[in-house]
């Protein structure tokens, strides 16, 4: 049986969790450098030499423990938050990117299933996806040669290209569009009632928009601060509960996404 959508999306899921994990692992919570007495006491145990300068980063609540050596050249400032923050916007672009491509794969998928249907019952938007006419020309070859071959899965490639070529799904009108391709009405309104914590519609859209802004603030602008003449380079901050937010939320609206498209 296939991979579905919602499977591939879970897949890519994990890896913004496992960003939210490393942060937890390599951010220091410790305020001070590890006590002389216990540095020199693990070094016996290790048997360093007790000349060698050690590190010591206690991840969060102290589950975790790092122990760095000096020829490594890392110091505490290197776990700061200000360094381990990078992993909390890499798991909010993941996040985004998961969506992105459950949209992808949907519409692919659900378009051919749609395609089979009289040609009355195929939503508007979706008749207007051209294909290249290479791609028909050899269904239709296919079929010369083999009156029984069954030439969809060439179309169906042509279409999966097309769509990720012409189309994005990221933003409020990106998901829209792809609810139009597939000829869903009310999406809105339905998306809502499938999201825990009975948001309106709009409120559905807004925090969309809000990650996906924050998504291309990361990926097109740095996360640096715009300004038309800077002194200095300034830097959006960027906590881990946002991140964390972000990335649940984006689980619970496919999750709500998922049962509008297979009802």
């Amino acid at each position: 049986m296939p991979v579905s959508p919602k499977e591939t999306f879970d897949f890519a899921l994990k890896r913004s969790k496992h960003f939210l994990t490393l942060y937890d692992i390599v951010h220091n919570s410790r305020q001070r450098d590890g006590r002389s007495d216990w540095l020199a006491s693990f070094k016996r145990f290790m048997r360093w030499p007790q000349r060698e300068n050690i590190v010591r980063i206690d991840g969060k609540n102290k589950d975790s423990l790092l122990i760095l050596r000096e020829s490594l050249g890392i110091s505490r400032e290197h776990f700061s938050h200000e360094y381990a923050s990078e992993l909390l916007r890499s798991s909010l672009v993941c996040s985004i990117s998961a969506l992105d491509r459950y949209m992808h794969d949907v519409v692919v998928d659900r378009s051919w299933a749609l395609l089979s249907q009289a040609e009355k019952d195929v939503p508007k938007e979706l008749k207007k996806v051209r294909l290249p006419v290479l791609a028909t020309k050899k269904a239709l070859e296919k079929l010369r040669s083999n009156p029984q071959s069954r030439p969809g899965t060439l179309i169906k490639k042509e279409i999966q290209n097309v769509v990720h070529i012409d189309f994005t799904f990221q933003k409020k009108s990106d998901i829209e569009k792809g609810a139009k391709l597939l000829g869903i009405t009310d999406f809105w309104r339905k998306v809502a009632a499938k999201m825990p914590d009975n948001p309106t519609p709009g409120d559905v859209q807004d925090t969309l928009t809000k990650i996906a802004k924050r998504r291309n603030q990361i990926v097109h602008e740095s996360d640096l601060i715009l300004k038309t003449s800077a002194k200095e380079i300034s830097q959006r901050e960027i906590t881990r509960s946002e991140a964390q937010n972000a990335v649940e939320w984006v689980s619970s609206f496919v999750d709500a996404l998922d049962a509008v498209f297979y009802p």
